[in-house]
């Protein structure tokens, strides 16, 4: 009974068309960023993903596509934040102690191995990847559903 009521929240999971339409962003954004960072530029690593996550969030909230959809998209957005440079690192044979094949720490030290670099990427995005979308997906959702409210109450009022 109480799971039915969750379910209808559209709040909760969303419009389908809005959840579908924010699976492909993402998804999108991901692999530019991955064909990106395999080619050499510098997409990875920067505080620049925050801000591109803000604003997922932000428009989502504004499409009506999910709190749970949004939280989870953001969350593989932190996944790949911490995890798809040191897997590049690890695949390509490049890494080394200090090199863009690194994850973010909140700590100056590293790994000894890219094996291990990659293990501590995935722990990070996991524990962090997950604090940062829940965090990020909270205050932008907010935004967004307040943002669409005004526009709407705004439209009809004229």
């Amino acid at each position: 009974m109480i799971l039915e009521k969750v379910g209808s929240s559209p709040h909760v999971v969303g419009t389908s068309p809005a959840r579908e339409l924010l699976a492909l962003a993402v998804g999108g954004l991901l692999l530019l960023a991955s064909l990106g960072f395999a080619l050499g530029l510098d997409v990875g690593l920067s505080l620049w993903w925050i801000a591109v996550t803000l604003g997922i969030a932000v428009a989502a909230g504004f499409a009506g596509a999910g709190l749970v959809p949004t939280v989870g998209s953001l969350w593989l957005v932190g996944l790949w934040w911490f995890a798809f440079p040191p897997l590049v690192g690890y695949v390509t044979g490049g890494w080394a102690e200090s090199t863009r094949y690194n994850h973010p720490r909140m700590l100056g030290y590293g790994y000894e191995s890219a094996r291990a670099e990659l293990l501590g990427g995935l722990e990070y995005g996991a524990k962090y990847g997950l604090l940062i979308a829940v965090v990020v997906g909270l205050v932008g959702y907010t935004v967004g559903v307040a943002s669409s409210r005004l526009s709407t109450r705004t439209s009809a009022s004229r």
